[in-house]
C-alpha cells in the first residue's frame, strides 16, 4: 500500500498546475495544462513486445527497454485527456478515464502497479464497476463533493460510502462494485493507483444485462418493468462507460440528460 500511496503522490503533484475548461459535446470538462505536450504515449512492434516478455530479469527487461529510444518515449505515460484520445477506461457524457496498464505500457510487466485518472465532468459518474485483479486506492486531485461507494460481497452487502473533496481520498477493494459521482456543477479530478499491472475492468449493469435475457429477468424477480423487453436490445441503451448521474445534481446544475449518446 505505501507503493500505491506513492503513485498517487507522484500523480498529485503531476496535476498541480491549474487545469483550464474545455467545452465537450455541449458540457464542460477538462484539457490538460498547458505543460502537456499531448503527445501519443509509447507504441511498441511485436517483436519489441516478445522481446520485453522474454527478458530474465527486471534489469535486462528495463535495459531492453531504455535502448530502444529517448528514454521519455517509453517511461513517461501522459494522463491528459488529450494525449488519450480512445481511453482504456472508456469515455462519455459523464467524463473521461485514462489508465496506464500492462496492455498499453509495458514497462509496467512484473511491476505490480497500474494507474489512472479519472476526468469527471459537472454531474459525471464512473459506472459501477469491478476490477479483477487489484485493489483501487483513489485520491481526489481537483474538485469536491465526489461521492463513493462500494459494495464487498455476500456477508457484507451494506454500501460503504464516502465524500470526497480535494487531497481526500479512499480505498475500493479488490472485486468491490464501486463507483465514483461528481455531485457537483463543476468538474473534478480524481487519480487511482492499482496494486496489480492489469487491474481489469468489469462494468457491472453493462455485463449482466449482456447475460441470457431469460436468466436477467429471472434473477430480477420476473419485474413487471421488464415485460416484453428485449434485453439485449435494453443492454445497447446502456451508457457504456462515464455516464450521466443523479437527476437532482443535473436538476441543480441546469444539466440536459442527451439518451442518445452513450
Amino acid at each position: 500500500m505505501l507503493v500505491l500511496a506513492s503513485l498517487a503522490i507522484t500523480a498529485l503533484l503531476a496535476v498541480a498546475t491549474p487545469l483550464r475548461k474545455r467545452e465537450q459535446n455541449g458540457q464542460t470538462g477538462w484539457q490538460g495544462s498547458t505543460g502537456t505536450t499531448g503527445r501519443g504515449n509509447p507504441t511498441y512492434t511485436t517483436a519489441q513486445l516478445n522481446s520485453i516478455k522474454l527478458a530474465m530479469s527486471t534489469a535486462d527487461r528495463l535495459k531492453y527497454i531504455q535502448s530502444l529510444g529517448n528514454t521519455d518515449d517509453y517511461f513517461k505515460f501522459d494522463y491528459s485527456v488529450a494525449a488519450n484520445p480512445n481511453p482504456v477506461a472508456g469515455a462519455g457524457q459523464g467524463g473521461q478515464g485514462d489508465l496506464s496498464y500492462i496492455g498499453n505500457w509495458p514497462v509496467l510487466l512484473d511491476l505490480g502497479v497500474a494507474m489512472s485518472m479519472g476526468f469527471l465532468n459537472p454531474c459525471g459518474m464512473n459506472t459501477p464497476h469491478t476490477h479483477n485483479r487489484a485493489t483501487e486506492l483513489l485520491l481526489v486531485v481537483q474538485g469536491g463533493n465526489v461521492h463513493t461507494s462500494f459494495v464487498q460481497e455476500s456477508g457484507l452487502t451494506t454500501p460503504i460510502t464516502t465524500t470526497l473533496n480535494q487531497y481526500q481520498g479512499t480505498v475500493l477493494p479488490m472485486g468491490s462494485i464501486h463507483y465514483e459521482f461528481n455531485d457537483s456543477c463543476e468538474p473534478a479530478v480524481f487519480v487511482a493507483a492499482f496494486s496489480h499491472e492489469d487491474p481489469g475492468l468489469s462494468r457491472t449493469a453493462q455485463n449482466f444485462f449482456g447475460e441470457d435475457g431469460n436468466i436477467v429477468k429471472a434473477d430480477l424477480g420476473f419485474p413487471g418493468i421488464l415485460s416484453g423487453v428485449n434485453v439485449p436490445q435494453f443492454q445497447s441503451t446502456i451508457p457504456k462507460a462515464f455516464a450521466l448521474g443523479a437527476q437532482r445534481c443535473l436538476d441543480k446544475c441546469g444539466i440536459k440528460y442527451n439518451s442518445i449518446e452513450h
